[in-house]
């Protein structure tokens, strides 16, 4: 459900060019219009070309919300980002068992 908002997020960002959107938006007309590349009547294979486009785009859109979004999504939700769990610039005192005695 993150990789849907992800993808809406990328499509109205302003910050992100028409050009880089472009390779989403097209894949996705193609998917859903009747035109297709191979023809029905051709033994019926019709639904190989739109399953290659949404290979394709599944591709497009993981590459491209990792290039602007980096690692801000996770396959599964009880995982965090790792940069969350760093811990930068503390003091520490490793104690041995021996000295205390």
């Amino acid at each position: 459900m993150n990789r849907f908002y992800l993808i809406f997020k990328f499509l109205f960002d302003k910050n992100i060019p028409i050009k880089e959107k472009w390779w989403i938006i097209l894949p996705m007309i193609y998917i859903v219009s009747p035109i297709d590349l191979i023809p029905a009547p051709v033994l019926g294979l019709s639904i190989i070309d739109d399953a290659v486009v949404f290979l394709y785009l599944l591709s497009v859109i993981n590459g491209k919300t990792k290039k602007y979004y980096g690692n801000a999504y996770k396959k599964d939700k009880g995982q965090k980002n790792q940069q969350e769990n760093i811990v930068d610039n503390v003091e520490y005192e490793i104690k041995d068992d021996e000295d205390e005695q």
